[in-house]
């Protein structure tokens, strides 16, 4: 029996499937039926293929063997995919993912609502938990936090969570299961070196040099340039060594790597836009609700000589660990989506919410 395999490949801002979200989609409900999914990094050059005879080059993908309930569950997705006798072995292999999305009081229902609904475009199963689900030590029944945004640097989870809410994630970071943090929820790992700062995990050897202070920098349109362009997370969105993202940037941590177990993924290049007069976007935002409001509605814009003082240059998206597991840092708000290159619902960037996850189920 042979291999069906699912391009991920990026053209343009557009990838080789009908939507952004329908191969992580199908991967998802592969696994739900018990498939083993392999997920494929490294490229792959094939002489001859059923789709391109001629020959081709696929950047990225998933495969699985080739079966009826595999074949039904692509078809009925509406994926492109190869029929193949064989494929050289994945770079990783996927698993199930149990996710517990964080939703106590510091989660800031603005920054939370987008961000499940990238999860549930993906095809992603999750369960909300309260701070007193976690004081109760229930993320011990999962493989992933994720913390959305916050009002603030941090004080608001601790303002639900408590020492003993923090200790409960520490453990479980240490022991059970891995973090995905974005904006807010990036802050919250972070060690404080400029007083004691009992709002942050203190987990991780990086920190936000201006500590609490949420309000220094503003809202507005970033490019970050990627540093590890070979890092699972970039998968179909670096294509070649230098390539950038474009996101949507809210308040989020300036990070700042002090030791050996974090490492820098991207880093902010440039300020594209924000809401002052001389920095306006020209172009349609079209049905981004978070991006316009980024825009014209918050009062706190980020401008170049902030941007250039505190983010230029400085770490956006980062790995780290924490005893045998991972963490992903995320500054910028990559559920946010496009600000003006299509439909939210098809935004290149939701990417590096599904990859995340993927990478840190994987094995």
């Amino acid at each position: 029996m042979g291999k069906l395999f699912i391009p991920t490949d990026r053209i343009g801002l557009q990838t080789a499937q009908k939507s952004i979200g329908a191969a992580h989609f199908a991967a998802n409900q592969l696994l739900s039926k018990g498939l083993a999914v392999g997920w494929h990094l490294d490229g792959l050059a094939l002489s001859s293929t059923p789709l391109w005879p001629e020959g081709h080059y696929y950047q990225c993908g998933f495969s699985l063997e080739d079966s009826s309930a595999g074949r039904s569950i692509l078809e009925e997705n509406g994926l492109l995919f190869e029929e193949l006798p064989a494929l050289p072995p994945a770079k990783l292999s996927l698993r199930p993912l149990k996710i517990a999305f964080y939703a106590g009081r510091g989660a800031d229902a603005d920054f939370s609502k987008p961000l499940l609904k990238v999860l549930d475009i993906g095809g992603f199963t999750y369960r909300p938990l309260s701070d007193e689900d976690i004081r109760q030590g229930k993320l011990t029944e999962f493989d992933v936090m994720m913390v959305p945004g916050s009002p603030d640097a941090g004080e608001c989870y601790y303002a639900g969570l408590g020492d003993k809410g923090y200790d409960q994630i520490r453990s479980f970071i240490a022991d059970h299961g891995h973090y995905l943090g974005v904006c807010g929820g990036a802050y919250l790992p972070l060690t404080s070196y400029h007083s004691k700062n009992p709002f942050w995990l203190n987990i991780v050897a990086a920190t936000e040099n201006e500590d609490l202070d949420y309000w220094r920098s503003g809202s507005g349109f970033v490019r970050c340039r990627i540093d590890n362009d070979a890092h699972p997370l970039f998968a179909s969105l670096a294509l070649g060594i230098s390539s950038s993202l474009n996101v949507v940037y809210w308040e989020g941590p300036s990070i700042t790597v002090t030791g050996q177990n974090v490492k820098p993924l991207a880093h902010f290049e440039r300020l594209l836009a924000s809401g002052i007069p001389s920095l306006r976007p020209h172009w349609d935002m079209r049905d981004n609700e978070m991006a316009i409001a980024a825009i014209n509605g918050w009062h706190n814009c980020l401008t170049e000589e902030v941007f250039d003082k505190l983010l230029k240059n400085k770490c956006a998206f980062a790995e780290a660990s924490y005893h045998k597991n991972k963490l992903l840092l995320f500054s910028p708000h990559p559920e946010m989506g496009n600000f003006g290159s299509g439909p939210w619902a098809e935004s290149p960037s939701f990417l590096l919410v599904y990859n995340g996850l993927f990478y840190l189920s994987s094995q």
